[in-house]
């Protein structure tokens, strides 16, 4: 199993154009499954996977703990997996044919009330330059939603000041253009002129200055050597800020993502528009965030029902 584990991942991370953590997530369900089969039938050979050894290895990790969910996206990657090697002719049966998958709820996102996120900006000190980083950081993922990796992504060129704009490269490498207004725009600013001395005026007429030029392919937030920051570091910086004003189970940038989307619709906001600037495929994936609160519902039912 494990020979063709790493054509398998060449496939969907080049072909298929998978994301980086979305790699990571499925080789580890693979080399998980495949360390059982080693435990207990003494190989991993695709031969010695049937039916009978995947639903037995589905009821171990049930009776370890592991939720619904997580045993879902285990079924998802080695569905992926065998199809891949039936396809290349790698084996003769596909096992997964008929396996059903744990059946669970979609779990609401988390998300912190609007004034814990006005405390939470007020929170770093924009004097240092690493206070600057972190507010910069913070406005960014919940000023425009994007992800985490689209963050880290982001170069200099990126952003468009002058039309209010920045590009952000999401999964299967599509492009998507978000907003870049109000604070975010006005931390970035900030940011950009203390860390590569570009000033604001040369970052609207940028065409026109050599100076960004040179350094439009920098990275958007610097990390160490010139590289741009790591995931790891603006996971530290949401989780040191964010939990000082909002007591969530999960402290994550997607945390600040599922907050500007929930805002975006409690206002009022188009779920198509709001789909868009997620970049969601499926309008569905965005209508988790329609739990809007009572007192929105509340006024919207006064304003729109004629015997409210």
């Amino acid at each position: 199993m494990l020979g063709f584990l790493k054509k398998y991942l060449l496939h969907i991370g080049i072909e298929k154009k998978v994301s980086e953590s979305t790699l990571v997530a499925y080789e580890s369900d693979i080399l998980k499954f495949a360390e059982y089969m080693k435990a207990e039938t003494g190989s991993d050979s695709l031969d010695k996977v049937d039916g009978i050894a995947l639903r037995s290895y589905l009821g171990a990790l049930s009776r370890a703990g592991y939720s619904p969910r997580s045993i879902a996206r285990k079924v998802a990657s080695l569905r992926s997996f065998f199809s891949f090697c039936l396809n290349n002719n790698y084996t003769k049966v596909d096992p997964t044919v008929g396996l059903n998958t744990p059946k669970s709820g979609r779990d609401l996102p988390e998300f912190a009330a609007k004034d814990a996120m006005e405390r939470m900006m007020a929170l770093p000190d924009i004097s240092t330059r690493k206070g600057l980083r972190d507010r910069t950081v913070l406005e960014l993922l919940y000023g425009t939603g994007m992800r985490l990796a689209e963050l880290v992504g982001c170069t200099l060129k990126s952003c468009d000041f002058s039309r209010g704009t920045i590009l952000v490269l999401g999964k299967r490498d599509k492009e998507r253009l978000l907003p870049l207004s109000g604070q975010s725009a006005e931390s970035l600013k900030l940011y950009i002129a203390g860390e590569y001395g570009i000033p604001e005026d040369a970052l609207i007429n940028r065409s026109a200055n050599p100076q960004y030029a040179e350094q439009k392919d920098f990275p958007l937030i610097a990390g160490r050597g010139g590289r741009a920051i790591s995931r790891r570091t603006v996971q530290r910086i949401v989780r040191k800020y964010l939990e000082q004003v909002a007591s969530l189970s999960r402290m994550s940038p997607h945390v600040l993502r599922h907050t500007f989307a929930t805002h975006l619709l409690d206002a009022g906001a188009d779920l198509r528009a709001v789909q868009d600037l997620l970049g969601h495929v499926n309008l569905s994936t965005t209508q988790i965030y329609t739990h809007l609160t009572s007192e929105r519902l509340r006024e919207v039912y006064d304003q729109a029902h004629p015997r409210a």
